[in-house]
């Protein structure tokens, strides 16, 4: 689950990553209000669940509830609606939850998030809006405050994307409380179109640069690239290029797209590759829910739009 959640948190960030680019762990500057008192933290107190956090060797004890927000601050823009940044902070939680599996404590490096520091911020918001979307992200944490997600009694896989091809996809009997959802505020998200332009050879190399790949040549293509599966939402499951079968991630990694719902065509004298969507395309769609919160719906009406046979609990 670590890896796929590392994955599916670069995904989603296309095209909010090229802003991003110096986001990490806490290292360095400690986020505000994270751990120290000297920021105005606080040390995690016994019974209260936490994330250890390490800077120059030093162990600070970050409740969780603290941690949230930074975390915020890299998966999602602060300046969408209230509601869709609690829903989005309740999948945070959950995830977080899941991963310590019933422990008072977890090692940061362990949950392979990403967080950004007071600098960061202040570097993607600008400073002049600093001090208000990280309020945003503050209140969104505090008023859904211990809130998870769980499904027959145990916390779910908290999937979500930045938007999807204009609907979610189904996952397999494994994951029951995911469910496809038309999403037609995706459509609206910057960046749900994109459009790609390789040369062949390029496109060669490419393809060619896929663990256990079988090359192919410039002159095959686009000739003998096939797409053999599409999933019920549109996404390229299987894609057959040359002589090889690959997954639509496999292909999408390769060439740097934004999404696996994607398309070739030939185009003035090279290969045009259309992407629809940002990231996986499963659970939450956060353009989605900012356009469904815009009509209304609170946060726990967006979850629910998204994912089935769930409960919203005090974890």
């Amino acid at each position: 689950m670590k890896r796929f959640m590392v994955v599916l948190t670069l995904m989603v960030l296309i095209p909010y990553v090229t802003t991003l680019a110096w986001t990490g762990r806490l290292n360095g500057e400690i986020a505000p209000g994270i751990g120290s008192q000297a920021e105005g933290g606080r040390p995690g107190t016994a019974g209260e669940r936490c994330v250890i956090t390490v800077n120059n060797g030093r162990e600070t004890a970050v409740p969780v509830e603290e941690f949230l927000v930074p975390v915020l601050a890299a998966q999602i823009p602060a300046d969408f609606g209230p509601e869709t940044l609690k829903a989005q902070a309740v999948l945070a939680r959950t995830y977080i939850y899941r991963e310590m599996d019933g422990a008072e404590t977890i090692y940061e490096e362990a949950l392979d998030m990403d967080v950004l520091s007071r600098d960061q911020m202040v570097k993607l918001w600008g400073s002049g809006n600093f001090a208000s979307r990280y309020d945003a992200l503050r209140t969104a944490v505090q008023e859904t405050e211990g809130q998870v997600i769980t499904c027959q009694g145990a916390l779910i896989e908290p999937l979500f994307c930045r938007a999807s091809a204009g609907r979610t996809r189904m996952r397999g009997e494994d994951y029951p409380y995911l469910k496809q959802t038309e999403s037609p505020g995706d459509l609206l998200a910057d960046g749900y179109l994109s459009i790609s332009v390789f040369s062949a050879e390029t496109l060669a190399e490419r393809i060619g640069g896929i663990p256990g790949a079988v090359p192919v040549t410039a002159a095959q293509l686009p000739g003998e690239i096939q797409i053999a599966e599409r999933d019920s939402a549109g996404y390229v499951k299987q894609i057959q290029i040359g002589q090889k079968t690959y997954t639509g991630e496999e292909v999408q990694y390769a060439l740097g797209l934004s999404s696996p719902c994607y398309s070739f065509e030939e185009f003035d004298g090279k290969i045009r590759v259309i992407c629809k969507g940002i990231g996986h395309g499963y659970g939450f769609s956060q353009a989605g829910a900012r356009e469904m919160e815009k009509a209304g719906k609170n946060y726990e009406e967006l979850l629910s739009c998204y994912f089935q046979n769930i409960e919203i609990i005090k974890g």
